[in-house]
């Protein structure tokens, strides 16, 4: 799949955006509009709106739509209108795709008020939920880029970083790169890295690694493969099982995974010469079998 930024969308003359807004005002057949009901079916991310009006209420009179009255409210409000959802929900918690379902008021206005959503949840006396990350790594932010771009087949858009389909919300992408677009363009610009990973400058070769390793292995390498790697992997085998010659863009049913050719087990290291593509199903018929074990050797459909 190929990893290209759309246009930037702060490039819009103000007509465009406030052309947006209104039509999914009309759409709704409302004659005002929260941030959160306009990014569900709305073109552009409302902070691109707040940004270039000046404030979410500017945005809405400008494009001849009412002023929202919902800034007319406490902190206490916000807590008890969490409890109240937690509540309806019957989850002990509110997660941030819940939130934005059920909550009387815009996820981003509970965040700005508490400073985050962590001590919203802890000032309204309620756990985190089980899928809340404290502090996630870039490489896992980028990652997860990665996988909703893969499933949607399209760049993602700011209403996508929402349970199930994305494990972090837009919130922890912002305050990690100062906006999602940020986000966007550095996912790319690291695909386009040429430099290699560390961890594909092994001086062993695995063209003729033995079957099997003494019993003490020591690795060089770390067995989990980094989206980075999995991309080259990916990319080098053209995004093809190696086995079949099968893949997503002509079968949307493949999955695709990285598969070690000497199993981490069998002392195999996550190197790119070592490291292959193979649909899900064979991947998990091979386990740790050895690809050079006698009897077992494949070749790469030509």
């Amino acid at each position: 799949m190929k990893f290209e930024l759309e246009p930037d969308n702060r490039n819009c003359p103000d007509s465009a955006l406030l052309e947006d807004l209104f039509r999914v005002a009309t759409e709704l057949g409302k004659r005002t509009l929260t941030r959160d009901e306009y990014e569900a079916k709305g073109r552009f991310n409302g902070g691109t709106l707040i940004d270039r009006f000046g404030s979410w209420n500017s945005a809405l009179e400008r494009s001849g739509l009412q002023v929202g009255t919902w800034r007319n409210f406490t902190k206490r409000d916000l807590l008890e209108d969490l409890r109240r959802v937690s509540s309806k929900l019957q989850k002990g918690t509110v997660s941030f795709s819940d939130y934005r379902l059920h909550g009387k008021y815009s996820f981003s206005t509970v965040t700005r008020s508490f400073g985050s959503w962590k001590l919203a949840l802890q000032s309204a006396g309620l756990p985190l939920s089980p899928h809340y990350h404290e502090r996630a790594t870039d490489d896992q932010l980028l990652e997860n880029i990665e996988r909703i771009w893969e499933r949607l087949g399209r760049q993602p858009r700011q209403k996508d970083f929402a349970a199930p389909l994305s494990s972090f919300c837009y919130t922890t992408y912002h305050q990690r790169f100062g906006s999602l677009r940020k986000a966007l363009e550095a996912f790319v610009a690291s695909l386009n890295d040429t430099r290699p990973l560390a961890s594909e400058s092994g001086r062993d070769s695995f063209a003729n690694r033995p079957a099997t390793d003494p019993p003490s292995i020591r690795h060089r390498t770390s067995r989990n493969v980094s989206w980075r790697m999995r991309f080259l992997v990916m990319r080098r085998d053209n995004f093809k099982c190696r086995i079949t010659g099968r893949s997503p863009a002509t079968d949307p049913k493949v999955i695709l995974e990285v598969d070690h050719i000497v199993p981490w087990d069998k002392g195999g290291e996550t190197v790119m010469e070592n490291l292959q593509t193979l649909s899900k199903e064979i991947n998990i018929g091979k386990s740790n079998l050895d690809m050079f074990q006698e009897g077992s050797r494949t070749h790469s459909p030509t």
